[in-house]
């Protein structure tokens, strides 16, 4: 087969389809949930109520070094250098926000409110993938394998969606691994099927590989990261940002810089009504597939 596929959403045959997934994890950040107003406008919002006047574009232009500095000096999340992931937030927010000094109770503020609704937006495709899933087959095992720390298991709780993941939740503060390292998939299978060995009676390990899926929305961490470990990868690409769904000939560059700004310069009610306006699925290779949403995905599915 000649890969790039795109395959639209009107001509999906039994020939498409992929294995019936047994395992699938997700990311979480910009998967799961995202952002309803880009971060730095959030920040300066909370700002302004201390008297802060900050511009969210210099901001955000900020950010990357600021994001880049901090994990050099305090590689995950301030594990290995006697700081809390708190503290390490704190830390990047303050550096942001330089050379204005802002108050503890502001940065307090700021924490407070990326730790719901406040901030945060789970997209309705989402909401339904799961209940499908959890209706038509109860039988497949659901993850998340994320690079972030603990403060995540609040935040999960505060959006409803803990009970869902809870005993499959896989974060490389916790495990020392990270994406896009395959190491980190692979501590996932083993502790997935530790947890369920009745899959061990009906599938050898290695035909359970060819059952487990991941879900994310960067191509290296996300994509590449679960194929190389044996999965099948799926990336979540909302808005095109990698272009392979126009057809783009010459792909968009991601550079650490662009990753960045990515990560926080999301309107997740714009980036959630332009993902329902493309249905293609675009097959990169024998196990990488590129949607823009999970209604188009559950096409993928026998």
């Amino acid at each position: 087969m000649t890969y790039p596929k795109r395959i639209p959403i009107n001509a999906w045959s039994d020939v498409h389809r992929v294995a019936r997934p047994l395992i699938i994890t997700f990311d979480a950040y910009n998967t799961l949930y995202a952002t309803k107003l880009p971060v730095m406008e959030q920040y300066c919002i909370v700002g302004r109520k201390y008297g802060i006047k900050a511009n969210p574009s210099t901001l955000t232009n900020n950010f990357p070094h600021v994001f880049k500095k901090l994990k050099e000096d305090y590689p995950q999340y301030g594990k290995y250098s006697g700081i809390k992931p708190e503290e390490w937030w704190s830390i990047l927010i303050r550096n942001v926000f330089a050379p204005n000094a802002i108050p503890d109770e502001m940065i307090t503020e700021i924490l407070t409110r990326f730790e719901g609704f406040d901030s945060y937006f789970v997209y309705p495709d989402l909401v339904k993938f799961l209940k499908d899933l959890k209706s038509r087959r109860p039988d497949i095992i659901i993850g998340i394998v994320s690079n972030t720390d603990p403060i995540f298991y609040k935040l999960l709780k505060n959006i409803g969606l803990y009970e869902t993941f809870v005993g499959h939740i896989y974060l490389s503060y916790e495990l020392n691994l990270a994406k896009p390292d395959r190491a980190i998939f692979h501590y996932a299978f083993d502790d997935i099927i530790s947890k369920h060995p009745h899959l061990l009676e009906k599938y050898s390990k290695e035909e359970i590989l060819q059952h487990c899926f991941h879900i994310g929305d960067e191509l290296h961490n996300d994509l590449e990261g679960s194929e190389t470990a044996g999965w099948t990868g799926i990336l979540l690409d909302r808005n095109d940002k990698y272009g392979f769904l126009s057809n783009s000939i010459s792909k968009p560059t991601r550079d650490e810089y662009k990753l960045s700004i990515d990560k926080i310069d999301n309107n997740s009610i714009d980036t959630w009504k332009a993902s329902t306006k493309q249905t293609d699925t675009v097959q990169l290779s024998e196990r990488k597939y590129v949607v823009s949403n999970l209604e188009v995905l559950e096409e993928l599915f026998p």
